[in-house]
């Protein structure tokens, strides 16, 4: 290449100074883009190390109740195994048992219906040997009654009861006797009654006469 060529090739000054000019723009808005960058990225930075916090503290208490759950359902379980072995230990012992109990239950239950009619035979036999006891008491209290009555009452029950103290020869005597004493006793008092009102007129007329 001559010596034209290459002066023609070299910049000039001005032209050094322009691309000069041209570099430091571009690397101060570079430097104004990184920094802005930076300052974004920063910025991103602190909201979602804020919002990673937050997840912490959320997975922290997940976490926290996870694992009182995770108790929960351990306790659950082993009080449903615990069960479950006295379900399994009543199924082996106290089920057979309560079979055993309800046959001889049943047993004692066929016994007593064949046994039944006897039982009721039993009980009217002693409801009439009561009542036939009663009624002896009340026969027996009444003669001891009758024995040690005076002569009055003695009388006055064979007459106006119905009990029979005497034989009904001895009672249909005494009440005639007695009826017969009584329609005396009536005529007697209506004489006197009779005979005392005679009197009493018989002295009115007297007394009428004398006064005339």
């Amino acid at each position: 290449m001559s010596s034209p060529d290459r002066q023609f090739l070299q910049p000039s000054s001005s032209q050094r100074q322009f691309v000069d000019t041209v570099n430091s723009s571009w690397h101060a808005d570079a430097n104004r883009n990184m920094e802005s960058a930076a300052l974004a990225a920063v910025d991103w930075g602190g909201q979602h190390e804020c919002q990673i916090r937050d997840f912490e503290s959320e997975l922290a208490s997940a976490l926290s109740n996870s694992r009182a759950v995770h108790n929960l359902l351990v306790d659950a379980l082993d009080t449903i195994e615990n069960n479950r072995k006295r379900v399994d230990r009543a199924l082996v012992q106290h089920i057979p048992h309560i079979y055993r109990e309800l046959d001889l239950s049943m047993e004692s239950l066929g016994t007593l219906q064949d046994r039944l009619p006897e039982i009721r035979a039993q009980v009217r036999a002693i409801k009439g040997a009561y009542v036939s006891g009663q009624e002896k008491a009340a026969k027996l209290v009444d003669e001891l009654e009758w024995k040690h009555a005076p002569i009055q009452d003695k009388l006055l029950r064979i007459v106006f009861s119905r009990a029979q103290y005497v034989s009904s020869r001895d009672a249909a005597l005494l009440r005639l006797a007695f009826t017969l004493f009584l329609v005396v006793l009536l005529w007697q008092l209506y004489g006197a009654f009779d005979g005392a009102y005679r009197a009493y007129r018989h002295r009115l007329v007297w007394g009428d006469k004398l006064i005339s």
